[in-house]
């Protein structure tokens, strides 16, 4: 944005500067150009006045909206920063996938539930991490998302990296586009391996 501005900056100095060469050419005196020229070379200083003055508007106009969008980023990035605190500090795993399944980001309690950096998560497909028997009822469970929300938890078992298996609860929360399509899914990953069973 600064370089942008500083070309603004240059662009408008330079134009300016080009006028202030013009003006004697053009409004020279009357006894050396004849009096059609002469009015001509004062509508054209005139008219080049006129063009100097909207470009200042436009670069006092293109100033504003650079400000606007400066602090519109600032913004954003505050909001970004707060929400990686916060997907990255809680006390469950997180992952977030695509429509399909696929992981797309992990913190590094998810990565510590499955015994594995975050980043080994990233592009697998969120079924793989469950026993084989398991896989065809999360891919319903996924599938189902594209129609409607669920609240109710998914429960099964999942395997760790190093093939040890923890009874996992999954809770998803949907993020749409406006045509109400999948966009992403937030999943909150949990070890309920210690919790009491169904009777």
């Amino acid at each position: 944005m600064k370089l942008e501005r500083e070309a603004v900056d240059a662009f408008t100095r330079e134009i300016l500067h080009l006028i202030q060469r013009l003006r004697p050419v053009l409004e020279g005196s009357s006894t050396s150009w004849p009096r059609s020229r002469s009015d001509l070379a004062t509508a054209i200083s005139r008219d080049l006045a006129t063009a100097v003055e909207a470009l200042d508007l436009a670069v006092e106009e293109l100033y504003f909206q650079t400000d606007s969008l400066e602090a519109a980023h600032m913004a954003l990035e505050v909001e970004r920063r707060a929400y990686q605190e916060l997907f990255e500090s809680g006390p469950d795993g997180h992952l977030v996938t695509d429509p399909q399944g696929l992981i797309v980001r992990a913190n590094a309690r998810a990565g510590g539930l499955f015994a594995c950096a975050a980043e080994e998560l990233v592009g697998q497909p969120l079924p793989a991490l469950v026993e084989p028997g398991e896989r065809a009822s999360l891919e319903a469970a996924i599938g189902g998302l594209e129609i409607v929300d669920w609240n109710a938890e998914w429960i099964g078992e999942a395997v760790r990296a190093s093939g040890a298996r923890f009874r996992m609860a999954l809770t998803a929360a949907v993020v749409r586009h406006s045509d109400r399509s999948v966009y992403r899914v937030q999943w909150s990953v949990r070890d309920i391996s210690l919790r009491p069973g169904p009777d």
